[in-house]
């Protein structure tokens, strides 16, 4: 989600669509929230390559608290949540601890295509960013190593590819005002949900 350091493919960049307007408005309507996502202090922490182990550890818990739930209002695979999974093995997060990661009980209702849609601008939206936080882990992953950022290296070469799908999918929305508003408030419901579950994230202060 808006996390420091986005990146955008020059494929993605030069994307041009009939149906701007739609992009606009989720660009505008989002705007604050997203720069107030920057300066989250755990993301930022990650930012400057000095979190801790134990605060890593921490925002992959509150994150893996949102994606799960999120990918089932989605109706999709598991595929983030999966990642999560990943990084979290990898830094011998006990298995039964699993059951104790606080899940988000107020995601979105994304019952529509539109709705999903909205949702997913800001979720794959958010990858393009995570590949620029992964290279920050090298002092708790090590050099070249995959576990423990795999959800932050996201589709990887493929990130841009995902994204500009996402743009061609907002073209060739119905260009009509209640499926503008379906998107647009779907999309701003996500960020919303998401900024609020991230103020918990940190269970000890030492960052």
């Amino acid at each position: 989600m808006g996390v420091p350091g986005t990146i955008m493919s020059p494929s993605a960049q030069m994307t041009v669509t009939k149906n701007g307007i739609l992009r606009s408005a989720l660009r505008e309507k989002t705007a604050a929230i997203h720069e107030r996502l920057h300066q989250h202090d755990g993301f930022h922490a990650l930012q400057r390559g000095n979190i801790t182990v134990q605060s890593y550890g921490d925002l992959l818990k509150r994150l893996y608290g949102f994606y799960l739930p999120y990918e089932a209002a989605a109706r999709t695979p598991p595929e983030r949540s999966d990642w999560l999974r990943y990084d979290l093995a990898s830094l011998s997060i006990p298995d039964y601890s699993w059951d104790m990661i606080p899940i988000c009980d107020h995601m979105p209702v994304l019952d529509t295509v539109e709705r999903r849609l909205g949702a997913l601008y800001v979720v794959e939206g958010s990858t393009l960013g995570g590949r620029a936080l992964a290279i920050r882990l090298d002092g708790i992953c090590g050099v070249g190593v995959t576990e423990g950022r795999r959800f932050f290296q996201g589709r990887g070469g493929d990130t841009g590819e995902a994204w500009t799908g996402i743009l061609q999918r907002l073209n060739n929305c119905d260009d009509d005002e209640t499926t503008h508003a379906a998107v647009v408030d779907a999309a701003l419901e996500t960020f919303a949900c998401f900024e609020r579950w991230m103020t918990g994230w940190r269970t000890i202060s030492n960052d």
